[in-house]
């Protein structure tokens, strides 16, 4: 049977006899990403992977016609290499997409309510308007029809607002002495990983799902290697460092993920993680190449045109149409880094019986951030709630879970009130962590 891997597009063979199930979830030689394989039967007799063109009558079935059977089982997971040999007995797995049912002109609603009252308020209320937000993205989401639930308390998050407030308006009086300040800044920085760990603990233990709060499980130690140490050593290593610093925050947050009691098991490595950003960089470069080249070919070409006293506006639109391409090159490969690392991300996660399938297009992330961007400056900023909602219904949607004993079989597990300090810091100065 020929299989197909639809992230990096290797093609594999395995005997017929070695097909473990309907439907199993195989590992690439290549890069290493798990995919969903749904295995069908042609009219040849032959078997196929679903939705492509039989190898054995590829001339009379080109339409892809094709008689498949439905998918049925997971096994659990097997390497592609493993995967010619007869796999264990399967088990039954029912799919769950997860779904968004928010809308712009909802959320618009309460984002406008909340910009404000918070103005109003001179900001005490920042702590109500994240939770009221945070509330309708979570009630919006749903799996198999049940929805997520954010429980944190507003009060307890003004208490980190305020600490953090505070501080913030010390280090704004102490710019008058540059010694102080200083100061001030190292201490925030070697904080800093303190409260992205209590900001992951705060807003996991906040977080539920059928009445069983999700945990975050990761150390103090874990979070100031992510978040102190290897970023410092990028300027040493010359970026080459990256890759692996962007797949330790991602591990760090993968493996200490835990539903109730039940651990999420992250099996990534290190070299895929390489692989994105060669060829993000790659991409780059060609994007590069392609605005010098066209600038070189355009530009001549409008100077016997122009005469003198127009070659400054003529100068000032190149510089325009050069930076604007470049910029769209560096979202680009942004969004091409960001699914590629998220689709393989999931594929390597297990939570219990689940596994995950994220199917993110960069080039439709692409067209999302670039339109929402345009519609932002063009409105603004009112169109703000409707991008934020567009972006977030297109990664949810793209999310499937295959559940191989239900989603019911999950036990919450004891876990104690978690102060708020890191979650405010992490909002007040609006940093991006965990996903």
């Amino acid at each position: 049977m020929h299989i197909h891997c639809p992230e990096c597009g290797h093609d594999h063979e395995i005997a017929d006899g070695g097909i473990p199930a309907d439907t199993f979830i195989a590992r690439c030689r290549g890069c290493k990403a798990r995919f969903v394989v749904v295995v069908g039967i042609c009219a040849c007799g032959a078997h196929v992977q679903q939705d492509h063109i039989c190898p054995a009558c590829e001339k009379i079935n080109a339409g892809g016609n094709h008689e498949l059977s439905d998918p049925v089982a997971v096994p659990p997971y097997q390497e592609m290499e493993r995967v010619v040999q007869p796999g264990p007995p399967a088990m039954t797995s029912v799919s769950h997409g997860v779904r968004f049912s928010g809308r712009g002109g909802e959320f618009f609603r309460i984002w406008i309510v909340n910009l404000f009252l918070i103005i109003v308020t001179l900001g005490i209320y920042i702590p109500w308007a994240r939770v009221r937000t945070r509330q309708y993205f979570y009630s919006h989401t749903t799996i198999a029809g049940e929805p997520f639930e954010y429980l944190a308390d507003p009060m307890i998050l003004l208490r980190g607002y305020l600490l953090i407030g505070g501080g913030f308006i010390i280090y704004t009086v102490s710019q008058a002495v540059p010694v102080v300040s200083g100061f001030l800044v190292l201490f925030f920085y070697a904080f800093f990983p303190f409260l992205v760990f209590k900001s992951l603990r705060f807003y996991a233990h906040n977080s539920s799902f059928k009445n069983i709060r999700f945990q975050f499980l990761g150390s103090i130690a874990q979070a100031y290697t992510a978040y102190l140490l290897l970023p410092l050593a990028i300027p040493l290593t010359m970026g080459l460092i990256v890759p692996y610093w962007m797949y330790y925050k991602k591990r760090y947050f993968f493996e200490n993920f835990a539903f109730g009691g039940t651990r999420c098991n992250f099996s990534a490595q290190v070299k895929p993680f390489y692989g994105f950003y060669l060829k993000g960089g790659l991409l780059l470069l060609m994007g590069f190449f392609l605005v010098g080249l066209l600038a070189a070919l355009v530009i001549p070409r409008f100077q016997e045109v122009f005469t003198a006293g127009n070659m400054t506006a003529l100068a000032a639109g190149a510089i325009v149409m050069m930076y604007g391409g470049l910029i769209l090159g560096f979202i680009f490969v942004q969004q091409y880094i960001y699914a590629r690392t998220m689709n393989y991300c999931w594929g390597q996660a297990v939570l219990g019986s689940i596994t995950f399938v994220s199917t993110l297009n960069p080039g439709r992330l692409l067209l999302i951030q670039v339109t929402n961007i345009l519609a932002i400056v063009a409105s603004g900023g009112l169109l703000f709630p409707w991008a934020k909602v567009r972006r977030t219904r297109y990664i949810l949607e793209n999310l499937t879970l295959y559940a191989g004993a239900g989603l019911d079989d999950f036990t919450a597990a004891s876990s104690a009130d978690v102060a708020a300090l890191g979650e405010a810091a992490m909002d007040l100065f609006d940093f991006e962590i965990g996903l």
